[in-house]
């Protein structure tokens, strides 16, 4: 018997390290999770590597199990719902711009560009979320 930590898992979002760890330590399995104090400073955990997950090597087959037998394990669908909101936020923000910038464009023409430029740049302080797969290292030969 081994008491190695061994990866199983390298996971980009936050969310679904908390669901697969919580669901490791309730199957008794003990579960370290790698760079989980980055969260709270980061916005892109996925610069640093993901979260890695890593087990004992005795109990890496029984991991895989646990892993193997949750409900829609695999299935990836990539959610436009943040997409959705950051159009709508800049749909607003270039509203707010325009509705300022259009009366000075209408006085004073030659100093349209400087407000107009302000539009682009508002776009690089968002915030972005990105998502992916995440790498699963499985034993899925059944054999400690």
């Amino acid at each position: 018997m081994s008491d190695q930590m061994i990866p199983i898992a390298i996971i980009n979002s936050r969310s679904e390290t908390m669901v697969v760890a919580s669901l490791l330590d309730a199957a008794g399995i003990l579960v370290h999770i790698g760079g989980y104090n980055h969260a709270a400073v980061s916005i892109c955990p996925l610069a640093l590597g993901g979260f890695r997950l890593t087990v004992p090597a005795f109990q890496h087959v029984q991991a895989s199990a646990v892993i193997l037998d949750t409900p829609g394990f695999g299935e990836f669908s990539y959610s436009y719902a943040l997409r959705r909101a950051v159009v709508k936020f800049l749909l607003l923000w270039v509203g707010i711009i325009a509705l300022l910038a259009i009366p000075r464009i209408l006085y004073d023409p030659e100093f349209w560009i400087p407000s107009l430029v302000i539009i682009p740049l508002s776009v690089l302080g968002i915030p972005v979320n990105p998502q992916g797969h995440s790498e699963y290292f499985l034993d899925v030969s059944g054999e400690a």
